[in-house]
């Protein structure tokens, strides 16, 4: 089989790459060792196969991948016999193919990164980025365990799982790093807080909760949000709002959640002190340590609670309910984890080889990195008002129901060695007109990215 250019990977010509260039996908299969010569299986037919093929079955299997991948190679359907039977396909899922994948996220992240058109404009416009940053858990074959044990399990020893951690780019849209780790692997564990943060605002859950991390965001002049864990006892330094006649003297050096309930339920701001102990370094003797953070609060009615946050935002910037609706964006990356699952097969396909899952978990984001590009080229033929009513979730459900399409002008154009630009910008515009209007309620939320 040549290495033959008759389309580039996942690329139109005439609206720009989408996401895979044929060159970086055949370079990287040689250099990961993924593919030391083109024979049978070629590298960038196999990634599009694994990129554009949908399983009919409740639970995808590998051998729908070996049909989908012999339907690719040989569109007119002229396979010859023996060409690549089912053991060999299965045995390409290697140790080289999660670095061959790997590889591929890399770089598509960091072209997302470069060509995006977005940007943040006001008060926000001080942030070089907005990441939200959380885990999810993906269950894996159960004769698995002993390698990945399950944390959050009623079976314990006969269930595994890996954990998805996950830097999302608010401006970019779409991942900027992602870790695959065992499931007992403590999310602070792999946050490593350096002079990357510079600039940026860094919105976290609760597992991420480390006075010690905080201090190093603002030590580096970065900012976060992250909610209070209920354990943390920031002390009372200064109550802000409510700024009334009232004396809090008496709250002043009591820890926060003995506060609250004192107060008025409105909008609260606090400055507060939290303690942490310094690492040791270079053989130093670790050090107790505090800073001085904002707590702001909301109270819920509904729920009949506070919902409380630490932050180092400036109050003079960003009020109490600004600063809890930026939180609220965080569950951004919540229905990217749901995106990944429901529609893109994460964690569906259960395999013994761990080379084989790792793989197909790699193959799900990218699969979803792929979408969100090629909503970026679908955006292109919609108005703005027909592009804000479009949920990603709907989007993710469109692109799904059409990936068949892709597939097919792929196909044909591997065959034929030729463009298919006009039947590329048909099936965007057909994707652009699946916009429909939703009712929704009116939100909170602040929308600090646009055009």
């Amino acid at each position: 089989m040549d290495k033959k250019k008759g389309h580039e990977a996942l690329k139109i010509e005439t609206g720009g790459e989408i996401i895979l260039p044929y060159d970086e996908v055949y370079d990287q299969a040689r250099q990961t060792g993924f593919s030391k010569r083109l024979r049978k299986l070629h590298p960038v037919l196999f990634i599009l196969t694994l990129l554009t093929h949908r399983s009919a079955h409740t639970r995808p299997t590998i051998r729908d991948l070996w049909h989908a991948y012999m339907k690719m190679a040989f569109p007119d359907g002229t396979i010859p016999k023996d060409f690549l039977t089912y053991q060999s396909f299965y045995e390409r899922f290697t140790e080289e193919l999660p670095l061959f994948l790997q590889n591929l996220l890399i770089s598509a992240m960091t072209r997302m990164e470069q060509k995006t058109c977005l940007k943040l404009e006001g008060k926000y416009a001080k942030f070089n980025a907005i990441y939200l940053i959380d885990s999810t858990i993906i269950r894996i074959h159960e004769k698995l365990a002993k390698m990945f044990p399950a944390v959050r399990t009623r079976i314990p020893g006969k269930s595994a799982g890996k954990k998805l951690f996950l830097i999302y780019n608010a401006v970019v849209h779409g991942p900027s790093s992602i870790s695959l780790i065992p499931e007992r692997t403590s999310d602070i564990r792999i946050l490593k807080i350096g002079s990357w943060v510079k600039g940026s605002l860094m919105i976290m859950d609760l597992g991420l909760y480390k006075h010690w991390n905080f201090a190093k965001i603002a030590e580096n002049g970065g900012y976060f949000i992250v909610r209070l864990k209920s354990l943390a006892k920031p002390l009372v330094k200064k109550i802000i709002i409510p700024d009334s006649n009232v004396d809090y003297s008496q709250y002043i050096g009591r820890p926060v959640s003995e506060v609250l309930p004192y107060l008025p339920r409105g909008p609260v701001a606090m400055q507060v002190s939290v303690s942490f102990l310094r690492r040791k370094y270079r053989k130093k003797t670790g050090k107790e340590d505090s800073i001085d953070f904002f707590c702001v609060a909301e109270y819920n009615p509904i729920a009949e609670r506070w919902h409380t946050y630490l932050t180092n935002l400036s109050l003079e910037e960003f009020s109490v309910r600004e600063i809890c609706a930026l939180y609220a964006f965080r569950w951004t990356i919540e229905l990217l984890f749901k995106e990944m699952k429901s529609d893109n097969e994460l964690g569906q396909l259960k395999s013994v080889n761990d080379n084989l899952t790792e793989s197909l978990i790699l193959v799900s984001i990218l699969r979803t990195m792929v979408s969100r590009s090629v909503s970026m080229l679908a955006s292109k033929y919609r108005s703005e008002e027909e592009e804000n009513q479009l949920h990603p979730l709907l989007w993710s459900r469109i692109y799904k129901e059409h990936t068949a399409d892709i597939a097919r002008i792929l196909k044909k154009e591997h065959a034929s060695g030729t463009w298919f630009n006009e039947e590329w910008e048909e099936l965007l515009r057909y994707l652009a007109g699946f916009s429909i209007p939703i009712k929704r309620v009116p939100s909170r939320m602040i929308q600090p990215v646009s055009y």
